[in-house]
């Protein structure tokens, strides 16, 4: 019986077999990562919103009257903003709802990951929001 040779490009049944463990292990590594920095960040807990604005470097900046968050990576004296990265999928989101609250009085509460360089100089570093929301 003859075996047919792969043609160029194709992958024998026995390479096929052997690439199948590394895919496995670089998806298991892949979910390895993802789930601690899923689980990081800290509770900026139940703020007034004192100021919100956009920045010229296109990110939304929120003044809150306290910081409540563990990030401990702000500029010193910048402790109460908050900023909404300009690339994340729900910033309208978070800036519509920073304006609603500043406007109905509302309390809001941020869950922050991290800080943003914003001028990308080390200069000044805010935590940035990846939640953002009100309540009563």
């Amino acid at each position: 019986m003859r075996v047919r040779q792969p043609k160029c490009g194709e992958l024998s049944a026995s390479r096929l077999a052997q690439r199948r463990p590394a895919r496995a292990g670089v998806l298991l590594l892949s979910i390895a990562l993802f789930i601690p920095a899923a689980q990081a960040g800290s509770n900026n807990g139940l703020q007034e919103v004192v100021g919100v604005g956009i920045h010229d470097s296109g990110h939304a900046m929120v003044t809150l009257s306290a910081a409540d968050n563990t990030e401990r990576c702000a500029t010193p004296g910048h402790e109460k903003l908050v900023v909404f990265d300009k690339s994340h999928p729900h910033f309208r989101l978070f800036y519509a709802t920073a304006v609603t609250a500043l406007a109905s009085g509302k309390k809001a509460y941020a869950w922050v990951n991290g800080c943003i360089d914003i001028w990308g100089d080390g200069k000044l570093k805010v935590p940035m929001a990846i939640t953002f929301g009100l309540e009563r």
